[in-house]
């Protein structure tokens, strides 16, 4: 391309526009800068959703427990108790595990699986990690 200074007069032939490499560069960096970003918040929004997942069971779980203990036939509730609090969606594809170790009606804490991930809650602790 002529400086713009040579434009005085409209140009004889047209000129082609051409980029040059450094737009097809800098196109490409900002595509990968995009998809990181959008993986990283699809990673983020499951890790949050197991979490919220996590505490909704443990919160039916501690309903179950203090129903069963009131009723004085106490049972660690087990993932199908939990079925009518937590819903379809929150079970569906998930391993629950209830722990009380004292059997006391106070739940110690849940272990929620699903999706290849393990999410471990109790009050003040969330952990997870991925499954073996």
């Amino acid at each position: 391309m002529n400086p713009i200074a040579k434009y005085q007069f409209p140009p004889a032939k047209n000129e082609l526009v051409a980029f040059d490499r450094g737009f097809p560069l800098a196109a490409v960096s900002i595509l990968f800068f995009v998809v990181v970003i959008i993986a990283g918040l699809v990673l983020s929004s499951q890790h949050s959703t197991d979490a919220a997942n996590a505490r909704l069971v443990y919160l039916a779980a501690q309903a179950r427990a203090i129903e069963s203990a009131a009723t004085g036939h106490y049972q660690v509730p087990v993932q199908a108790d939990l079925l009518d609090y937590i819903g379809v969606e929150v079970n569906q594809d998930a391993i629950i595990t209830v722990v009380d170790e004292n059997r006391d009606a106070t739940i110690d804490h849940i272990i929620y699986r699903r999706g290849g991930r393990v999410t471990s809650y109790a009050p003040g602790n969330l952990e997870v990690t991925k499954e073996n």
